[in-house]
């Protein structure tokens, strides 16, 4: 099992953001939005983000091109995006502000200012600031595996100072902003982790005291965590750490379940902390994806229809992560143009072969996979391979010098191939073992460990 410190994820905050309007507000919010180069766009919209999907809110239409103004109920801060799509959007906190102005251009919504928010400014300090500390804690936990490496005590006592000042700092931090600011303190919460080399105890490991406290400060009933998709983000950021320490499937699963049996079922906390894990888990590649998407089905298809669809478009994909699972169906061009499905070799054992021309340790394992060819094949195995090539004449120049008499696929998009993205390689030479009725056996089998798993297969 891996070290926290050689896995704490060092990414930065992701601006993620989401709202609702509470119904019956009498006051009024008012965003005016003043932007330029639309190019004759009709309208800008309001966007809430439910942890899977973003949906438009409200519509703001114009008659100069240049002005569009937003008019909503007064509310509790919450976030929004505005913008024109899902790749186009500036995040903002609207609610208690009444009349705010954004300034910006449509072709870079991200950019847009909001000179006259002093809550959207603030948050900006706020969020600066804890981007600021994970750095810091990140570089400290570097420093503490260099000087374990190395066996250097002074070095680890003098990193370990440095932790326990940062740790102090961070919750001084949080406590001040919870006089002057409680909302944005929440924000501070629910991205305050603070060290197990200070504030754990020989009852748990490193990675224990991570699973059960990293979300310490948060309080899971407090309203205002509906509509905050920080929600996301850090069950997201917690879920990828589970899956790279090195912590069993079940295990993982359940430090999961006891964080999510904290929040209330009916909130949309719990939405947006379930839509975190199916995303930390698809990132993962973890086959614990299949069982939170199933979840996430079976609570909110009615009430969030679309959102569902793309979960269940995952579960669909998602057995390609799980032994057991069934392989997803594809169809590609062979070397003659002629398409070429998957499970038209239903019936035979079939290894989904991920290489290139380019690929020199592809290459060295060819000579190995035409041995099992030759060996296996009059007993019911067969080869397809999947290439990442850009280029058809050194794909078909490599098959033939190499002797790869099995059937070959490409659709030439070199990383972008469309089954390497289906099944989610990321690495090649990559392989995925399917059984007769198109059930993943296992997958990144090579060499001696496919040997003797198709010498299993075949009872040698």
């Amino acid at each position: 099992m891996k070290s926290l410190a050689f896995t704490f994820l060092t990414a930065l905050f992701a601006t993620v953001f989401l709202s609702f309007i509470s119904p019956g507000a009498e006051k009024d919010v008012v965003l005016t939005c003043n932007v330029n180069a639309c190019d004759k766009i009709d309208s800008i919209y309001l966007y809430e983000f439910n942890g899977i999907s973003f949906k438009k809110y409200h519509a703001a239409p114009t008659t100069d091109w240049t002005t569009y103004k937003f008019k909503l109920p007064a509310s509790t801060p919450r976030f929004y995006y505005v913008g024109l799509d899902a790749a186009n959007m500036k995040p903002i906190i609207l609610g208690t502000e009444d009349n705010l102005t954004l300034n910006g251009t449509c072709t870079q919504f991200q950019g847009a200012q909001l000179p006259d928010s002093d809550l959207n400014r603030d948050y900006e300090v706020v969020k600066n600031r804890l981007n600021s500390d994970k750095s810091e804690f990140n570089a400290l936990l570097q420093q503490m595996q260099i000087a374990d490496r190395q066996g250097n005590v002074d070095m680890t006592n003098a990193v370990i100072l440095k932790i326990a000042d940062l740790d102090k700092r961070r919750l001084n931090y949080l406590d001040s902003l919870k006089k002057v600011s409680p909302y944005l303190s929440k924000v501070a919460a629910i991205n305050t982790y603070v060290s197990y080399q200070i504030h754990g105890n020989a009852d748990m490991t490193e990675l224990e005291y991570f699973a059960t406290k990293y979300f310490q400060f948060v309080d899971w009933k407090d309203a205002d965590f509906n509509y905050m998709p920080w929600v996301f983000e850090q069950m997201k950021s917690y879920t990828q750490t589970l899956s790279s320490v090195g912590f069993p499937e079940g295990v993982q699963k359940d430090f999961m379940d006891k964080m999510l049996v904290q929040i209330p079922s009916n909130s949309r906390t719990y939405m947006l902390a379930m839509g975190g894990i199916i995303n930390g888990l698809q990132a993962a590649k973890s086959p614990l994806l299949g069982n939170y998407a199933q979840r996430f089905l079976e609570k909110y298809q009615k009430t969030e229809p679309a959102s569902a669809a793309q979960v269940a478009q995952l579960l669909k994909v998602s057995g390609s992560f799980v032994n057991g699972g069934e392989a997803p169906d594809f169809t590609m061009n062979d070397t003659e143009g002629n398409p070429v499905k998957l499970s038209d070799f239903r019936g035979k054992v079939m290894l989904i072969d991920f290489w290139a021309s380019w690929c020199g340790p592809c290459r060295r394992e060819n000579p190995h996979v035409v041995e099992l060819y030759n060996h296996f094949h009059n007993k019911g195995f067969d080869v397809l391979g999947v290439s990442l090539d850009k280029s058809k004449e050194p794909w078909l120049k490599a098959i033939k010098d190499d002797g790869l008499v099995w059937n070959h696929v490409s659709d030439l998009k070199y990383w972008s191939n469309e089954a390497a993205q289906l099944y989610g390689v990321t690495s090649i030479p990559h392989t995925v073992l399917v059984d007769k009725d198109g059930k993943i056996i296992a997958r990144n089998l090579r060499g001696e460990q496919l040997t003797a798993k198709l010498r299993e297969i075949f009872s040698e």
